[in-house]
């Protein structure tokens, strides 16, 4: 068969599937498989919708004539009956919470107009399902192979220490090459580090401060390290002389000053005499901290320039105002440029102040040859001059996993990086040209792997965690061809 008469071959078996590739993804936005929130009903409930979740592949891929392997509902393989040398695609079906500013059901699975709605449709349960049918349309152009195929179901990739992908080493065979569907098109092939700073901060109590009648109870932003925050809040206890004009003023000259923030003021239920200032900004991928607008740092410096906290408190604002205004890393000491990377990227996920206890998580992505832990050390240095110029308690440790910068070089295996150029171009019409992100994904966690797809800059808007996620059954559709034109080039004799 000739490479076109391969490509024809493969666009009508996509298109002859369109409505079962469609409801397919439609059915996995629909459960909830959110995790990371320690309490133990959520914890609950993400394994619960997990199994249904895995329950649902595991139909799915037997139905297709795949095999099927799960480790303990955290880890599934489903498999084309091969023994041999075999390519893997690594994909997860844990998502990120939905966040605000959402126009559809985050979970509905809607198909309107074209489009698919939902949690997932790029990061990651669309790729599972373009993923799945790819393997599953490999079958049916009934060739002899010279590798198989593999999909990896992951579980637990938004969160923790990928304890689920990290089992695959110890239980599957290793691949010959991977294909990790999390990220961009054409080709990612260079990744930066990930290190997830987190520091708790003791701020002594030196009381109210004497003006106004106002104080400061509470501030927090974001809930997740990995996602730019679009909302803060803080909360200032007022006593019997407190008159909210005064929090009005300080609120408007800041607005004045500070172009880009945005906040509203308003009165708790509970306690009319406190305030809350709310700051909206606007939400990103941690690894590109420069297209949001992190609402905590215009809450801490807020704080900073506050008239109704102490000089502790705003000390302690100061800092991290400081350190994470500066997406750099230069706040942190981590700063740090590669060639092919670019520089390292720092963006503070994560603020919960109470009382006199802080705890802070930066998210830093270190470049090629800059160690996450050199990056930790480096950081933890800073953080320990904090704590001896100020007197406060600091304590600081990585949360999750820290990995190093990824680069795989397209001289060293030039038939699995031209197959991928191959079908990518054959698709779309444009050049594979190869990239490096800001983004950690499964390709650290498997050798000789690369990122390839779900999203086409080209053609579409990135919403990898942000709301109103998407995409259109064109998009949905064009990705099943690429995927399956791939394996087609890397599996087929």
């Amino acid at each position: 068969m000739t490479a076109q008469g391969l490509k024809q071959s493969i666009e009508a078996l996509v298109e002859s599937h369109r409505d079962e590739i469609i409801a397919g993804l439609s059915t996995l936005l629909k459960f909830r498989t959110v995790g990371g929130d320690p309490a133990p009903e959520a914890e609950e409930a993400f394994r619960a919708e997990t199994l249904s979740c895995l329950e649902f592949l595991k139909g799915e891929a037997q139905r297709m004539g795949l095999e099927w392997r799960c480790h303990d509902n955290e880890l599934a393989v489903a498999a084309i009956p091969y023994k041999g040398k075999f390519v893997a695609m690594p994909v997860h079906t844990d998502v990120v919470p939905p966040g605000e500013g959402w126009t559809h059901d985050p979970f509905g699975g809607e198909v309107a107009d074209g489009v698919i709605w939902g949690r997932g449709c790029q990061d990651d349960k669309g790729p599972v399902i373009q993923c799945l049918w790819a393997i599953n349309l490999l079958q049916k152009l009934e060739r002899p192979y010279r590798r198989g195929a593999r999909l990896v179901v992951g579980t637990a990739e938004e969160f923790g220490h990928w304890g689920d992908i990290k089992r695959y080493a110890e239980l599957e065979q290793e691949p010959e090459f991977t294909i990790v569907s999390d990220a961009s098109f054409p080709i990612v092939n260079g990744e930066k580090g990930m290190l997830n700073l987190k520091m708790i901060v003791e701020v002594p109590d030196e009381g109210a401060p004497e003006s106004g009648g106002f104080y400061l109870v509470s501030a927090h932003s974001g809930d997740r390290a990995n996602i730019v925050p679009a909302k803060g809040e803080i909360r200032f206890g007022g006593d019997s002389s407190a008159e909210i004009s005064l929090i009005e003023r300080e609120l408007d000259s800041f607005l004045k000053h500070n172009s880009e923030a945005k906040a509203t003021l308003s009165r708790p239920e509970d306690n009319p005499q406190d305030a809350i200032i709310t700051f909206h900004g606007r939400s990103a991928h941690g690894s590109c901290p420069h297209e949001g607008h992190n609402a905590a740092v215009d809450m801490l410096q807020f704080i900073t320039e506050s008239g109704f906290v102490t000089d502790d408190e705003a000390d302690m604002a100061e800092f991290l105002y400081s350190s994470a205004s500066d997406t750099t890393g230069e706040g942190l000491d981590v700063e740090g440029s590669h060639e092919i990377l670019g520089d390292t990227t720092s963006s503070l996920g994560i603020v919960n102040w109470e009382g006199g206890k802080v705890e802070a998580v930066f998210n830093i992505r270190p470049t090629l040859g800059f160690p996450a832990e050199e990056c930790y050390h480096r950081a933890k240095k800073r953080l320990d001059a904090f704590s001896e110029e100020t007197g406060f308690s600091v304590s600081s440790d990585a949360m999750g996993n820290v990995l190093d910068a990824i680069h795989v070089d397209p001289n060293e295996y030039p038939d699995f990086i031209q197959a991928l150029q191959s079908a990518y171009e054959d698709v779309t019409g444009r050049e594979a040209s190869l990239l490096s992100i800001g983004g950690s994904t499964y390709a650290k966690a498997f050798p000789r792997a690369v990122c390839f797809g779900p999203v086409e800059p080209a053609e579409e808007e990135d919403l990898i965690h942000k709301a109103d996620e998407r995409i259109s059954e064109e998009h949905l559709l064009r990705n099943v061809k690429i995927y399956t034109l791939a394996l087609a080039h890397l599996c087929l004799g």
